[in-house]
């Protein structure tokens, strides 16, 4: 599906699908771009912007990004605004316009079920999403139950993954979305690389590399906060 003139927000973050974006908008340009998604239909795309890493000084906008969805508002009296938003649908940018204010675009919005030539049929399609998504899930199970391990010291802590836990989905497409973004350590380029792949399968395959990983780091944290000196038990003040 194409769509012409779609506000676009530039941000130092990946947003998935299906994940919340609290935004304090305080530059008048995004302002009036959040007035003017209100009056409409309450949505503007987010795109990764970063530092240019060959032209210094500058940055990189990406091309792939998420349609954001406004669902709360608090408007201040000096016009600035707390937003809450949810990811939507993902996009790719066709062409870039300057008619407003603020960045806008003709975008593509991009499809996971989409069929392509080379795919296999759709009810086998969906047979291998399912198969990838069970071992995801034991993957992200796995890493979880060592993170809450690691810090059962922190009881706050323990207490938020146990709620990661409860909370992962088992639909295929959902869960790519829901692991890719609470990866410990991914950076904003995994990130990116992730919320690009084009299927269901691909992005979870993918994910499950990255688990192995974080898992192999939690770990390590489970290892050393089973040393007394990380716990505090070695006779003296710890970092203090």
């Amino acid at each position: 599906m194409f769509r012409a003139g779609l506000p676009l927000f530039p941000l130092n973050v990946v947003l998935f699908p299906d994940a919340p974006l609290p935004l304090h908008i305080f530059e008048a340009r995004y302002r009036e771009m959040v007035r003017e998604c209100l009056e409409k239909d309450r949505s503007f795309g987010v795109l990764l912007v970063t530092p240019d890493a060959i032209a210094e000084g500058t940055s990189r906008i990406y091309s792939i990004g998420t349609i954001a969805h406004i669902v709360e508002t608090h408007l201040y009296p000096d016009g600035r605004y707390d937003i809450m938003c949810l990811g939507g649908e993902r996009f790719r940018v066709v062409s870039h316009q300057n008619d407003r204010p603020y960045h806008t675009a003709s975008v593509t919005i991009l499809s996971d079920t989409e069929p392509r030539p080379s795919d296999p049929p759709a009810e086998d399609q969906a047979a291998i999403a399912a198969a990838i998504a069970t071992q995801t899930i034991l993957e992200l199970q796995l890493l979880l139950a060592t993170l809450t391990r690691a810090n059962a010291q922190d009881h706050d802590r323990a207490e938020q993954l146990g709620l990661i836990v409860k909370a992962i989905p088992s639909e295929p497409n959902a869960l790519s979305y829901f692991a890719a973004r609470i990866l410990p350590t991914a950076n904003l380029a995994e990130r990116q690389d992730l919320l690009e792949i084009p299927g269901v399968s691909g992005r979870l395959l993918k994910i499950q590399e990255h688990l192995k990983r974080e898992r192999r780091v939690a770990n390590q944290l489970e290892a050393a906060s089973a040393v007394p000196f990380f716990r505090g038990e070695a006779g003296g003040t710890v970092f203090n």
